[in-house]
């Protein structure tokens, strides 16, 4: 492991750009019971459609698609798969755009044979046309709450696998209580939060919770997770689905991004905590000490988007990592003066999104969505995590170490959404709980298989420690 991922040195020249992660803006998600898997098994002309390749992100995952073995041009046992946009001759610039990335790599004739699909997220019919071409449609157009919903119907409707990058919340409660019960039906497994939120978070907590379970035939209690180094820029996709959320969500869905469970069956904090549950979590933006990790921590504003979706997965789970169990995200980058500035850029950066003059002026400052860093800060680029596992009994159990290599707003977020892909395309689902069609979280959708792959594949390692 290189040096660099031992170290908990903050790189002050990209704290600004994290402190812009998506707040959690989400109101109570419920499950639509699944009755019958039922996907389509004609054939298709495609695996895989990757709608919004003309974006930076989405030629990212083009390229990786082009050359990995799975789906590498040229290769007769590949998948096949297609790029879409609902401007065929950006479709056609990012394909001579591949040619030159990829030169020496892949044959120019092999990149000029990927074949282009056009199709508009505001008109339904071409997108159903997409949706009837593929098994799994992989979307990165965002932000998700303007562009999204008819991609999601169209797939609900046809049976067809879907991912997407969304850290949005509320759209994805939308998008639950509108379509869940019709993808039960046709066996459509729609999978949300497929990069950096909410990827390394949910795994890292799925592994160290089946880890006591089969170590210590313990269900566990609390798993706190924190990112201790990070070396990576936020993404203009993401920038821009922060203040769609600020813009298009009411007072109301704000305030309910502060629930933890709500992507549960338990509509407020309250209802946990009245059915005991799980004790109040009183940290909010205050700065603590962790005496068992032995650093400090704040609070990290992608840690709400994260801490929903982990409750989420257990909930999809049927609790296999305990019916009392609650999760914690925070950062604890640098000693407590920079949790001191982190907390009050976060309040502060938080007060600007919410008032519209200032919003205005953030996004003025922000990257525009379609743009991102050069190859090599992509390349140089990092995140380190480590979390602490608790056994029923309030005794540390497990402790985590997870390693992402690359920029995790862009060169990691492509490769996590890849994987998912083919998870997708050849039924790499999570055997102890098999999807039967709805609305699910990466670690429950995938758990073991999807974890193996960023493992072997050094995308993300993981590394499990036992201390009981």
């Amino acid at each position: 492991m290189q040096k660099r991922f031992m170290s908990r040195n903050f790189d002050q020249s990209h704290f600004l750009a994290y402190l812009y992660q998506p707040v959690a803006i989400l109101d109570r998600l419920f499950d639509a019971t699944p009755r019958s898997l039922t996907v389509a098994t004609m054939s298709k002309p495609f695996d895989v459609i990757v709608y919004g390749a003309t974006g930076f992100t989405g030629a990212l995952v083009a390229r990786y698609l082009a050359v990995e073995s799975e789906s590498a041009l040229g290769s007769p046992s590949a998948l096949k798969w297609a790029v879409a946009a609902r401007s065929e001759s950006k479709l056609l610039q990012i394909k001579e755009e591949l040619k030159s990335k990829l030169s020496g790599e892949v044959a120019p004739e092999l990149i000029d044979a990927i074949p282009v699909v056009v199709a508009d997220s505001n008109d339904e019919a071409s997108l159903v046309a997409m949706v009837q071409q593929t098994r799994v449609v992989a979307s990165l157009v965002g932000p998700y709450k303007l562009y999204g919903e008819l991609l999601v119907k169209a797939c609900a409707e046809q049976g067809v696998h879907y991912c997407d990058l969304t850290g949005e919340i509320v759209w994805i409660e939308e998008m639950t209580v509108k379509y869940a019960e019709t993808a039960a039906t046709t066996g459509a497994v729609l999978v949300n939060c497929c990069g950096f939120e909410s990827i390394p978070s949910d795994l890292t907590t799925f592994l160290v919770t089946d880890r006591i379970q089969n170590k210590l035939h313990s269900s566990t209690s609390t798993v706190d997770f924190y990112i201790t180094d990070l070396k990576g820029e936020a993404s203009g996709g993401t920038l821009a689905s922060v203040f769609a959320i600020m813009e298009t969500s009411s007072n109301k869905q704000l305030l309910a991004s502060r629930n933890p469970f709500f992507l549960t069956d338990a509509a407020t904090i309250a209802d946990k905590q009245a059915a005991g549950l799980v004790a109040p979590n009183t940290s909010g933006i205050a700065i603590r000490y962790d005496k068992v990790m032995g650093f400090w921590h704040s609070l990290f504003m992608g840690g709400s988007v994260n801490q929903a979706v982990v409750h989420r997965s257990n909930h999809r789970l049927q609790g296999k990592y305990g019916s009392k169990f609650v999760y914690h995200e925070r950062m604890a980058i640098g000693g407590f003066f920079m949790q001191l500035l982190a907390t009050f850029g976060t309040a502060l950066v938080g007060m600007m999104l919410y008032f519209s003059l200032t919003r205005a002026l953030l996004k003025r400052l922000a990257r525009a969505p379609g743009q991102g860093p050069s190859e090599q800060s992509m390349l140089q680029g990092y995140f380190v995590a480590e979390a602490a596992g608790y056994s029923e009994d309030g005794k540390l159990a497990v402790k985590a170490k997870t390693v992402g290599s690359g920029d995790p707003g862009y060169r990691l977020t492509s490769r996590l959404i890849s994987e998912c892909i083919f998870c997708l395309t050849k039924g790499e689902f999570n055997s102890s709980n098999t999807p039967k069609g709805g609305f699910y979280t990466p670690a429950s959708a995938f758990g073991h298989k999807l974890a193996d792959r960023l493992h072997t594949k050094k995308f993300i390692t993981f590394e499990l420690k036992d201390m009981a």
